[in-house]
């Protein structure tokens, strides 16, 4: 099966849902951990370094990408291999009679553009607020700017599923920066008690 450069993207597109959940896992673990790091470190009375908490940030991003990507490889796969074993059983073929075949090469494809998506939208989403971090001197300023980094990112990505799904982007848009909030709030309350 020979797949284009321009087909790959496309797919990657059309799999906004992997897209969108990527995003929003590395968007919200960088925001965590940045957040709780940072405050940590400025609870302590020493002079915080905003690289330091950018590294630590996007560890985390890089982790998620990865359990991400590989996880979706694992159970995708699991899931395509069931269908490829149904397929066969009502076809009366032996097991394992389709591999090899164009329906197992496109299920393999699959299997790969679900694992690219997904991490790849996990890196990306935990990637791009941990920039400031790396740009900016002053952690209160790192921080703040993340912040709006993020909330910028939430807010975007809840318009856009509530666009894909015909819903309300308002209310898909609300119901996402809760999220964010709500990790905000729990950054705060476990950075700061150790203060």
């Amino acid at each position: 099966m020979k797949v284009t450069l321009k087909q790959i993207i496309k797919d990657y597109i059309a799999m906004s849902r992997y897209v969108a959940l990527g995003s929003l896992d590395g968007i919200l673990t960088v925001l965590s951990i940045s957040l709780t790091a940072a405050i940590l470190g400025m609870n302590s009375g020493g002079a915080v370094n905003p690289v330091t908490v950018g590294i630590t940030g996007l560890s985390g991003g890089i982790a998620i990408a990865l359990s991400n990507g590989f996880g979706s490889y694992i159970g995708e796969e699991a899931e395509e291999a069931k269908i490829i074993r149904d397929l066969e059983s009502r076809m009366m073929l032996d097991e394992r009679s389709l591999d090899d075949t164009i329906i197992h090469e496109e299920a393999k494809y699959r299997v790969y553009m679900s694992m690219l998506t997904h991490g790849s939208a996990s890196f990306m989403g935990s990637f791009i607020p941990s920039i400031p971090f790396f740009l900016i001197g002053d952690i209160y300023s790192a921080v703040i700017v993340t912040l709006i980094v993020c909330f910028t990112m939430l807010t975007v990505l809840g318009c856009y599923l509530g666009k894909i799904s015909k819903e309300s982007m308002v209310k898909s848009a609300i119901k996402i920066i809760s999220v964010g909030v709500l990790i905000v709030i729990i950054s705060y309350l476990i950075g700061g008690s150790h203060g």
